[in-house]
C-alpha cells in the first residue's frame, strides 16, 4: 500500500474519528446543558409549588380566621350546640373548598368533625399548639390522602377553642398548579407508607409515575438522574411543611431528559451524513480535506463549552455547507432553542400567564427603577374586582381567567402613562410615573369608566365593581414595597366605602408598625394614670341651667402627644381592651360625680358604653360596687349606648339594659337615627333618654329638611316619653330652634367644649344661666 493510500486511508480514519468524537462531545455537552436546564426548571417549580401551597393556606387561613368571629359560632361553642357548629363547619367549609372541618377544644379533643364521629384526640397536637400564638398550617397524609390542614384560634376574647380546614391537595389540584405556573409534566405529592414505602397520593397530569424513584433515598432530593419507565428523567424531591405527627409528605418534580433531546435528532442524521461525505472526499483529496477540518471542529468544540457554561450565544455562521457547516447550524440551532427556551422560562417567572402582564414581583422591580429614574412624583394605583371571587365560586376557573384577562386588556392603555401589573389574584396595579393626587384621581375614575362596563361571557352580563387605592411617591413611600402595600390599604378602605376611590390615610391604616404597639400602650396608661377624662356641659333649655356633663376620654402619651380617642377606641373594641378602659372610666367618673356631689354640684353624669360592655354579664354589679363605694346615687349617671350596640346582641344587652335600669341609672341612645334600629326594638329597652346625632343638628341654621326631621324627632321622643338632648350645637339659630321646638337639653361648641374637671366646677360655680350666656358669646 503507497503512501497516498496509507495518507488517504490514515486521514479517513482520522476525519471519522475526530467527527465521531466532535458529534459526541456536542452531544455530551448538549445533554449536561439540558440537564441543567432542568435541573432549574425543577428548582424553580419546587418553588413555585410550595408558594401556591402557602398562598392557598393564607386564603384558606383568612377564610376560616373570619368564621372564628363570627359571634353564633363562638356563643354555640361556649353552650356545646354541636348541630350549630356542624352547621356553620360544613357550611363554611364549602365555601373555602375544605373537605374536612374541625373544631378541637383547648384540650386537644376533636368537639365537632364534619367527617368523623367526634370525641377522638385531635392527631396533630403540634398545630394546635402553634395555633394558639398565630394560625397554623400544614401539610398533613390521613387516609392516604394529603391535605392542607389550616389551624385557628376562636377567641372570646381569649381562646376557647380550635378551628382546624382540611383542604385536599389531590390531582385535581395539582393539575391546576401545573397549568397556571408552568410547572413540569411530572408532579407527585408522595407519603412514606407504614412498610418504609414511598407511594402517590395525589398527581398531576403525569405521564409516568416518579415515586419509586425515592427507593432508599432520604428526602430532600437534590436533582439527580435515574431511569423511570425506560426513560432517563431528571427527579427532584422536596419535603413540604408537615406536622410532627403526620407520615412525611414531599414533592416530587420530574424533567424528562429523553423529551428534551428528541428535537436534536436530526442532529445525529446530519453527523452520519457528515461521516459519509467525509468519507467520499477524503479519498478524492485527503490532504485538502484535512486541512480545513481542524479549524471548523476547533469553533464547533468552543461553541459546545460555551453551551455548558450557560452562554447561547448563536456562533458565527461558518459560510461552509460541508459537514461541519451543518454540524455547525444544528449546533447553533440547538443554542438558540435552550436560549429560547431560558428567555420562556424568564419570562413566566415575570408576568401572568392569565393577562401576559407583569406579575407582582416584576412590577415592584420596575417601580422602583422608575423611582430612581424620576423621584419627584408618581403615583400607585391598586385595582380591585369585587366580584371576582363570586365569579370563581359561581362559574370556576376558567370564566374567572377570561374575566380577568378581559379587565387585563381594558387596563392596558394606561401602561403609557407608566405600568399595568398583575398585584394579585384580584387586583392590579397601575404605576402613573409623574402623576400628582389629582391627576391620580381622574385617571383612577377613568379607569372606573373603563372597567365599569360589565363583562359578556355568552348571554351573562358580569358587573366588576372595581374600586381603586391610591398611594402616592413620595407622600406615602419611597420604597416600591411600601407604595404597594399601601395602594391594597387604601383599596382595602374603597371597597368597603361608597365612594369606589380612596387615597391612603396613614391615620386609617390597621397595618402601620406603631399599631401593633397601642395596645399594650394603652394597657400601660391605665397602670400609670396617663388616661384623663375631660366633661362637656349639657345645658337645660328650660331654664338655660347646666344640669349635667358627659364623659370624654382624652389620652396624653408621654411620647407620641395627644392621641385622639378614634386612634385607639375602635382598636381597643377589637382586641377586647374595650373592657378595662370602660371599667377604668366608670370608676374616674363616678368618683368625680362623688367629688362634686361634696361640693355641692348635682351633675348628671354620662359615661359611654361600647358593644363589647353589653354582653358582660358582670356590668351590673360592677356598676352597683362603683355607687355603693363612693355613695353616689344611682339617678346621677346616665349610661350611653350607640343603636348599633344594642342591635349587635339585642338579647344578651335588653338583660344587661334592664338590670343597670332596676338600679336606678338612666340610659341614654347616642347617635339616635343614623342606626338601624326600629322604634318597636327601642321600646323594648329600659331607655329614658334619645341624643340627636350632630349629623342632623349641625346645619339647622340653614337646611329646612333638617329643621323639619329634628322636630319630628323631638316631637316623637316626648310622645314616647323620653327625653331629648341635641348634640353638636355650634351656631345660635340652631340653639334657638331646638328651644322653639321643646327639645329638653343641648350639647355643643356653643355651650362649652370638654373641659377638664377644674375648669368646669370653675364653670358652676359662677350663676349657670349667666355663664352659658357668657361662653355662648
Amino acid at each position: 500500500m503507497n503512501f497516498r493510500l496509507r495518507l488517504a486511508l490514515l486521514f479517513v480514519t482520522t476525519l471519522v474519528a475526530v467527527q465521531a468524537f466532535t458529534a459526541l462531545l456536542a452531544y455530551g455537552v448538549a445533554r449536561r446543558a439540558l440537564i441543567a436546564d432542568g435541573e432549574r426548571q425543577l428548582a424553580v417549580g419546587a418553588t413555585a409549588v410550595a408558594r401556591q401551597l402557602d398562598d392557598i393556606s393564607a386564603r384558606v387561613a383568612d377564610n376560616v380566621q373570619v368564621l372564628s368571629l363570627d359571634f353564633a359560632l363562638r356563643a354555640a361553642i361556649a353552650q356545646n350546640d354541636q348541630s350549630t357548629v356542624l352547621s356553620a363547619l360544613r357550611n363554611h367549609g364549602r365555601r373555602i373548598g375544605a373537605e374536612r372541618m374541625l373544631l378541637v377544644g383547648l384540650d386537644g379533643m376533636v368537639r365537632s368533625d364534619t367527617a368523623a364521629p367526634a370525641g377522638e384526640t385531635f392527631p396533630f397536637p403540634d398545630l394546635a399548639e402553634a395555633a394558639l400564638d398565630h394560625p397554623a398550617a400544614a401539610v398533613v397524609a390521613i387516609g392516604g390522602k394529603a391535605y392542607w390542614m389550616i389551624v385557628v384560634p376562636v377567641y372570646a376574647p381569649k381562646p376557647i377553642a380550635l378551628i382546624a380546614a382540611g383542604i385536599p391537595v389531590d390531582d385535581a389540584l395539582l393539575a391546576h398548579l401545573q397549568k397556571s405556573s408552568a410547572l413540569p409534566n411530572s408532579l407527585e405529592l408522595v407519603t412514606l407508607g407504614g412498610d418504609g414505602r414511598w407511594a402517590d397520593i395525589a398527581r398531576g397530569d403525569n405521564r409516568v409515575e416518579i415515586a419509586p424513584a425515592l427507593a432508599g433515598r432520604e428526602l430532600p432530593l437534590h436533582p439527580t438522574l435515574m431511569q423511570l419507565d425506560a426513560r432517563e428523567y431528571v427527579v427532584l424531591a422536596t419535603r413540604l411543611r408537615e406536622s410532627e405527627r403526620s407520615a412525611p409528605v414531599a414533592a416530587m418534580l420530574g424533567y424528562s431528559l429523553d423529551d428534551a433531546l428528541r428535537q436534536y435528532r436530526p442532529v445525529a442524521v446530519a453527523w452520519a451524513s457528515l461521516v459519509a461525505l467525509g468519507l467520499a472526499i477524503g479519498l478524492a483529496g485527503a490532504l485538502l480535506i484535512a486541512r480545513g477540518v481542524a479549524r471548523p471542529i476547533e469553533k464547533l468544540a468552543a461553541a459546545a463549552h460555551r453551551i455548558g457554561a450557560g452562554d447561547y450565544a448563536p456562533a458565527a455562521a461558518s459560510g461552509k455547507r460541508d459537514e461541519v457547516g451543518q454540524l455547525a447550524a444544528a449546533l447553533s440551532n440547538m443554542t438558540l432553542a435552550i436560549a429560547e427556551r431560558e428567555e420562556r422560562i424568564r419570562y413566566q417567572a415575570e408576568h401572568d400567564a392569565v393577562t401576559a402582564l407583569p406579575n407582582r414581583h416584576a412590577a415592584e422591580a420596575a417601580i422602583r427603577q422608575a423611582l430612581l429614574a424620576r423621584p419627584e412624583a408618581g403615583a400607585l394605583l391598586m385595582v380591585g374586582l369585587a366580584r371576582l371571587p363570586e365569579v370563581i365560586q359561581t362559574m370556576g376557573h376558567t370564566i374567572s381567567d377570561r374575566f380577568m384577562h378581559d379587565a387585563g386588556m381594558r387596563l392596558r392603555p394606561f401602561a403609557q402613562r407608566g405600568i399595568v401589573a398583575r398585584a394579585t389574584d384580584t387586583q392590579f396595579a397601575v404605576w402613573l410615573d409623574g402623576a400628582d393626587k389629582a391627576e391620580a384621581i381622574a385617571i383612577a375614575f377613568r379607569i372606573l369608566d373603563v372597567l365599569g362596563v360589565p363583562y359578556q361571557e355568552a348571554d351573562l352580563s358580569i358587573d366588576t365593581a372595581p374600586a381603586i387605592g391610591i398611594a402616592l411617591h413620595p407622600v406615602h413611600g419611597d420604597e416600591a414595597g411600601a407604595l404597594l402595600r399601601r395602594a391594597e390599604v387604601a383599596l382595602f378602605a374603597a371597597l368597603g366605602a361608597e365612594d369606589p376611590v380612596a387615597v391612603y390615610d396613614a391615620g386609617t391604616d390597621p397595618h402601620r408598625p406603631e399599631r401593633l404597639t397601642l395596645m399594650s400602650e394603652l394597657r400601660e396608661a391605665l397602670d400609670r394614670n396617663q388616661l384623663r377624662l375631660h366633661y362637656q356641659p349639657k345645658l337645660r333649655l328650660a331654664d338655660e341651667r347646666i344640669d349635667g356633663a358627659e364623659a370624654l376620654l382624652r389620652w396624653q402619651h408621654p411620647l407620641r402627644g395627644a392621641i385622639p380617642p378614634d386612634a385607639f377606641i375602635p382598636l381597643a373594641e377589637r382586641t377586647g381592651n374595650i373592657r378595662r378602659v370602660t371599667r377604668w372610666v366608670l370608676a374616674s367618673a363616678i368618683a368625680q360625680a362623688h367629688e362634686w356631689a361634696a361640693r355641692g354640684h348635682e351633675l348628671r353624669i354620662a359615661i359611654n358604653l361600647s358593644a363589647r360592655d353589653l354582653d358582660d354579664a358582670d356590668l351590673p354589679t360592677r356598676v352597683a360596687d362603683l355607687l355603693s363605694l363612693h355613695a353616689v346615687a344611682p339617678r346621677t349617671i346616665v349610661l350611653e349606648l350607640t343603636e348599633s350596640a344594642v342591635m349587635g346582641e339585642p338579647d344578651t344587652a335588653v338583660q344587661v339594659l334592664k338590670r343597670l335600669a332596676d338600679l336606678g341609672i338612666d340610659l341614654a341612645i347616642d347617635d339616635f337615627g343614623i342606626g338601624q334600629s326600629s322604634l318597636a326594638y327601642l321600646r323594648r329597652l329600659p331607655v329614658r333618654e334619645i341624643k340627636i346625632d350632630r349629623f342632623f343638628t349641625q346645619k339647622l341654621g340653614e337646611d329646612v329638611g333638617d329643621r323639619t326631621l329634628v322636630r319630628s324627632i323631638v316631637e316623637l321622643g316626648h310622645r314616647l316619653g323620653y327625653r331629648v338632648t341635641a348634640e353638636g350645637i355650634e351656631t345660635r339659630a340652631a340653639f334657638e330652634y331646638l328651644r322653639e321646638v321643646g327639645c329638653d337639653h343641648v350639647q355643643g361648641y356653643y355651650i362649652a367644649t370638654a373641659l377638664e374637671p377644674d375648669a368646669l366646677e370653675a364653670m358652676l360655680g359662677r350663676d349657670e344661666s349667666a355663664a352659658a350666656r357668657g361662653v355662648r358669646a
